[in-house]
C-alpha cells in the first residue's frame, strides 16, 4: 500500500477549466490559455498548496484532445484551440516558482530525440532540478496531417517507436559524467575528455551520434512520465516510467492497474517503489456539496449540443459511428478504437456500461469529464478511499472550473488531508525527484 503520509498531488493545467464551457462563466479569467498573469497565479497557488507538480498535456494539432472536429463545435470551446508551447511556458514559470515540479508532454511520434533530450535537460537546469517529461505516443490524425502524414501510426508501432525514442533520449542524457566539467583556468582544461561519451545509436527509427551539448542535469535526468493504460502502454510505462498517469473508473479497477504496473516493473528488474501511479481525479469543489453541484449545473447549461456530440466521439474514438443510434437509446457496445487513447476509451466505456447511460447522458458525461461534485471533506474522503485501497500513490488533479475550485482545494482540502496524515506539510527537497521520493539515477559511465 502507498505511504499515506506521502500522497503525491499533481495539477493538470487545464487553463480555463477542464469543462468545455468553463470559459463562458462570467467569473472566469479572460482568455485563460493566453493569459500569462492567470497562468502564473495558478502555478503559484498550486505551490502554495504544496502540490508536487504542474502537468501540461499537449497535442501538436488543433482540436479536442488533438482530434479533428467540426469547426462549428471547435469555435464554441476553449479546449484544444490554442496555448503556448509547453516547454517555453514551463521555462517562464520556473522563474516564478521555487519547488513546484514542471512536467510537460513531448510526443515520441512527432518529435526528434535529440531535441527532446536537449530541451528537457535545459528545463531541468533552469528550474534547479524540477523537470519531468511525459513521453506520449501520439494517436491523432490531425497531428499526422501537420507532419506530412496521411494517417497516424498504428497502436503497436507507436509504442515500438516510443521505446526506441526513450532509449535514445536517456542515452543522450548520459553523455557527460557528473564531474566532467573541470573549469580549470590554470591548466586550461575546461572538461575531462575521458568523461565525455558519444552515443552512436543506430536503430530502426532513429540514429543519433551524440554527445548532448548540455551537462548532466541536476536530477541526473528529468523524471520520466507515461500516460497509457492499454496493454502496450502499461508495459511501456512499467519498463520506462517513474510516474504513471492513468484513468481508472473506481478504486477496485485502480487497484488492479496499480498492482499490474508494479508487478510488470519488477519483471523488468525495476524497484516497484520507484514507479509512482497517479490516477486522474476530476473535481469541482464547492464550499458545500450543493455549491459544487450548482457550479457544475451552471457549466452544463452553457454546453451547445454540437460540442457534446464531438466530445463524446473524442472519448469513444473518432472512428466510432453513432449516427443510427437515437439520443435516448443506450450507448451500444463499440469496439476499442485505433484512434485516440485506449485507456481513456476503456475508462469511459466502463462507466457507461456500469450506469447503463443513454447517448444523451453519455454526451453530458463526456463534457463534464466525470467530475465529482464535492465539498472539502468529500474531496479528502475520495483521496483517502483510493489510498487505503492500495489503488494509487497520489493523484493527477483536474478541476472542471477556473473560478475557485483550485483555491478551495488549497485552502480547505489540503489542510484536511494534512490533518489525516495523508499529505506532506513541507516539500522534502529541492528537486522533483526528492519530492516524489525517487532516487537520482546513477550515471551510466564512470563512478
Amino acid at each position: 500500500m502507498p505511504d499515506k503520509g506521502e500522497a503525491i498531488l499533481c495539477l493538470v493545467a487545464d487553463w480555463g477549466g477542464r469543462h468545455p464551457s468553463a470559459w463562458r462563466d462570467a467569473d472566469a479569467p479572460n482568455d485563460p490559455p493566453m493569459n500569462f498573469d492567470y497562468i502564473r497565479r495558478v502555478a503559484q497557488t498550486a505551490e502554495r498548496g504544496k502540490f508536487h507538480g504542474l502537468f501540461l498535456a499537449d497535442s501538436p494539432a488543433v482540436g479536442f484532445l488533438g482530434h479533428q472536429v467540426t469547426t462549428e463545435a471547435l469555435s464554441r470551446t476553449h479546449k484544444g484551440v490554442r496555448g503556448p508551447e509547453p516547454l517555453t511556458l514551463l521555462a517562464a514559470l520556473s522563474a516564478h516558482t521555487e519547488h513546484l515540479g514542471l512536467l510537460a508532454t513531448a510526443s515520441t511520434t512527432y518529435c526528434e530525440p535529440f531535441n527532446v533530450a536537449r530541451m528537457f535537460a535545459s528545463l531541468d537546469f533552469l528550474s534547479g532540478g524540477r523537470a519531468g517529461w511525459n513521453a506520449v505516443a501520439t494517436a491523432s490524425t490531425a497531428a499526422a496531417l501537420n507532419f506530412g502524414r496521411e494517417e497516424h501510426l498504428g497502436h503497436a508501432e507507436r509504442y515500438d517507436r516510443a521505446q526506441e525514442f526513450v532509449d535514445v533520449v536517456t542515452g543522450l542524457w548520459n553523455s557527460w559524467e557528473d564531474d566532467a566539467f573541470l573549469n580549470e583556468r590554470d591548466s586550461g582544461r575546461y572538461f575531462d575528455p575521458d568523461k565525455l561519451h558519444a552515443l552512436n545509436y543506430h536503430g530502426k527509427y532513429f540514429s543519433a551520434a551524440g554527445p548532448l551539448d548540455i551537462s548532466r542535469s541536476p536530477q541526473g535526468q528529468p523524471v520520466i512520465v507515461q500516460a497509457g493504460s492499454s496493454g502496450p502502454g502499461r508495459a511501456f510505462a512499467a519498463r520506462n516510467a517513474e510516474v504513471v498517469f492513468t484513468l481508472q473508473a473506481d478504486p477496485e479497477k485502480g487497484k488492479s492497474f496499480y498492482t499490474e504496473v508494479k508487478e510488470e516493473a519488477a519483471a523488468f528488474g525495476r524497484d516497484p517503489g520507484q514507479v509512482k501511479v497517479l490516477p486522474g481525479l476530476a473535481l469541482i469543489v464547492g464550499h458545500s456539496e450543493a455549491h459544487a453541484q450548482e457550479k457544475l449545473e451552471h457549466l452544463d447549461s452553457l454546453v451547445p449540443e454540437e460540442v457534446g456530440r464531438e466530445m463524446l466521439l473524442t472519448v469513444l474514438g473518432r472512428d466510432v459511428d453513432l449516427s443510427a443510434v437515437a439520443l435516448d437509446d443506450p450507448v451500444p457496445d463499440v469496439p476499442m478504437s485505433e484512434v485516440g487513447s485506449q485507456g481513456a476509451q476503456k475508462y469511459f466505456l466502463d462507466m457507461v456500461r456500469r450506469e447503463n447511460l443513454t447517448v444523451r447522458q453519455a454526451m453530458g458525461r463526456s463534457t463534464r469529464t466525470s467530475a465529482h461534485t464535492v465539498d472539502p471533506t468529500g474531496a479528502a474522503d475520495i483521496i483517502e478511499e483510493w489510498l487505503e485501497a492500495g489503488a494509487a500513490d497520489g493523484f493527477n488533479l483536474m478541476f472542471a472550473d477556473a473560478v475557485d475550485s483550485l483555491e478551495i482545494f488549497v485552502d480547505k482540502v489540503v489542510p484536511e488531508l494534512q490533518r489525516r496524515n495523508l499529505f506532506h506539510t513541507e516539500y522534502r527537497g529541492k528537486t522533483l525527484r526528492e519530492n516524489l521520493g525517487l532516487s537520482r539515477p546513477t550515471a551510466r559511465h564512470g563512478a
